[in-house]
């Protein structure tokens, strides 16, 4: 925007801004509105992760991937699962502030935890079928066996 953006303007470009930083200064873009596959939650994902990083922090590649499918998981659960009025920043950070963890207890499950338990067996109960082969089921796990306890605690710290 600082480089380009006046240029772009006076050539009657009409720019639209995602301030990942400062939301305040955002224009309230919403990048699920643009998902159509798995492909775009990765770019959706890179997007996040690069922009989120801070200036001169490269984190270390387990981490980075560890995050990478923590929000491939979270951003397909919301794409594919959630009502419209729902798919956008402020769920995503919603469940990332849900993830707690209990370092004294290895098998506590938060909110999230249950979540995804519910898309891989189903609720009887309320009537919805499992999903064993779901695309953020599939990412969650990954992301479970990567990284463990340690890597979801810090990356709720991160955020």
């Amino acid at each position: 925007m600082v480089e380009c953006g006046k240029l772009l303007q006076r050539n009657k470009y009409e720019i639209k801004v995602l301030n990942t930083i400062d939301f305040s200064k955002s224009m309230h873009y919403n990048p699920f509105s643009y998902i159509r596959s798995e492909k775009d939650i990765l770019k959706l994902t890179t997007a996040l992760i690069a922009n989120t990083k801070g200036e001169g922090k490269s984190g270390e590649d387990f981490w980075v991937k560890a995050e990478t499918l923590l929000y491939c998981a979270l951003i397909g659960f919301i794409h594919y699962e959630a009502p419209d009025e729902e798919k956008n920043m402020n769920t995503l950070v919603e469940l990332i502030n849900s993830m707690e963890v209990h370092e004294e207890d290895e098998n506590f499950k938060n909110a999230v935890d249950y979540m995804f338990e519910e898309l891989e067996f189903g609720n009887e109960a309320e009537g919805i079928a499992a999903q064993p082969d779901h695309f953020a089921l599939r990412q969650y796990k990954k992301y479970k066996l990567a990284a463990g306890v340690v890597s979801c605690r810090r990356l709720i710290y991160q955020i």
